[in-house]
C-alpha cells in the first residue's frame, strides 16, 4: 500500500505569517519538479489560489501534481458564509478530494460551527473536511474532539504527529477518523529541522501512528529553513525532499507502507 505523502505550498511561502499574507511565488512552477521529487499531490494554501491571477488559477487546475488538500483558514461563524461559499467554488474548481478547516476556541460555539461545516461541505459532494485539531482551538483535547465529532462521519482529523505528547491519546480516542498527519518536527530551542536531524524521534512517532492503525496521508508541512531569516525557497524545497525520503525510507512507501 502506497501512502500519500504531499507538499505543503505554504512551506515554500514567505509571507505565510505575514500580515496581509500575499503570495511570493506561483505554485503551478513547482508542480513539475514535486511531482518528479516523488510527492503525490500539493496541500494548497488557501491564498495561492485566492489571492492570485486567472492565469495561475488555471494552470493549477490542470498542474501535472494535483491539488489534493485545500488548506482554508475560512470561518464557521455565521457572517462567513460569503467566505465559505467562495472557498467551496476554489475547491470544486480545482477538483481536491479534501478541504482543512479550522474550529474557533470557544467551546460554547463548537456545536454551532460543527453544524456548519456539515452544511458546508453539502455543497462539495464528494469533499472530505478535515479538520485541524489544533492547540488553542476548542478541539485540542483527544477525548474531547472525540465526543464532539462522534456523530459527524463526514469529517476527519488532522494530527501533528512529531509535535504532540498526547499522540498515543489521539489514536486511542479517534483512531480511524484520523485521515491525515501534518509533518514538522522542532529541537529544542522550537527550530524547525529535517527529519533526519531528529530521526530517533521521528521513527518513534512513526511506529505510534503504525500501532495506532493510521491509514491516512501526510503532509510535509514545515520543515528546516522555515522561519529562519533569510528563507530560501531552494533549500526549503530539498529539506522538503529530505523528509520525503526519510518518511518513504521508513516504511511509508510504495512498498511495505502502512497496513
Amino acid at each position: 500500500m502506497r501512502v500519500q505523502i504531499y507538499l505543503g505550498s505554504v512551506l515554500l511561502e514567505f509571507n505565510r505569517w505575514a500580515k496581509e499574507r500575499l503570495p511570493t511565488f506561483r505554485v503551478s512552477e513547482w508542480a513539475d519538479r514535486s511531482a518528479a521529487a516523488g510527492f503525490d499531490g500539493i496541500e494548497l494554501w488557501e491564498n495561492h489560489y485566492a489571492r492570485t491571477d486567472p492565469a495561475e488559477r488555471a494552470a493549477l487546475q490542470t498542474a501535472q501534481l494535483p491539488v489534493t488538500i485545500f488548506n482554508s483558514y475560512v470561518t464557521l461563524r455565521a457572517d462567513g458564509e460569503t467566505a465559505r461559499q467562495r472557498v467551496a467554488a476554489f475547491v470544486c474548481a480545482l477538483r481536491a478530494p479534501a478541504v482543512k478547516f479550522n474550529v474557533g476556541a470557544d467551546p460554547e460555539t463548537l456545536a454551532s460551527e460543527l453544524r456548519t461545516a456539515r452544511e458546508w461541505a453539502a455543497g462539495m459532494p464528494g469533499v472530505r473536511l478535515l479538520c485541524e485539531c489544533h492547540p488553542g482551538t476548542a478541539l485540542e483535547d483527544a477525548a474531547a474532539a472525540a465526543a464532539a465529532l462522534a456523530d459527524y462521519p463526514e469529517i476527519g482529523v488532522i494530527v501533528h504527529p512529531f509535535s504532540r505528547a498526547d499522540l498515543p491519546g489521539w489514536l486511542r480516542h479517534l483512531g480511524p477518523k484520523i485521515r491525515h498527519a501534518h509533518v514538522q518536527v522542532v529541537d529544542a530551542q522550537q527550530r524547525r529541522r529535517r527529519l533526519c536531524d531528529q530521526p530517533t524521534l521521528a521513527r518513534e512517532r512513526l511506529a505510534m501512528l503504525r500501532e495506532g492503525g493510521f491509514s491516512g496521508s501526510l503532509t510535509i508541512e514545515f520543515t528546516a529553513g522555515v522561519g529562519a531569516a533569510p528563507e530560501n525557497r531552494e533549500a526549503l524545497f530539498a529539506a522538503a525532499c529530505d523528509d520525503l525520503a526519510f518518511l518513504r525510507e521508513n516504511g511509508f512507501g510504495s512498498t511495505g507502507g502502512i497496513p
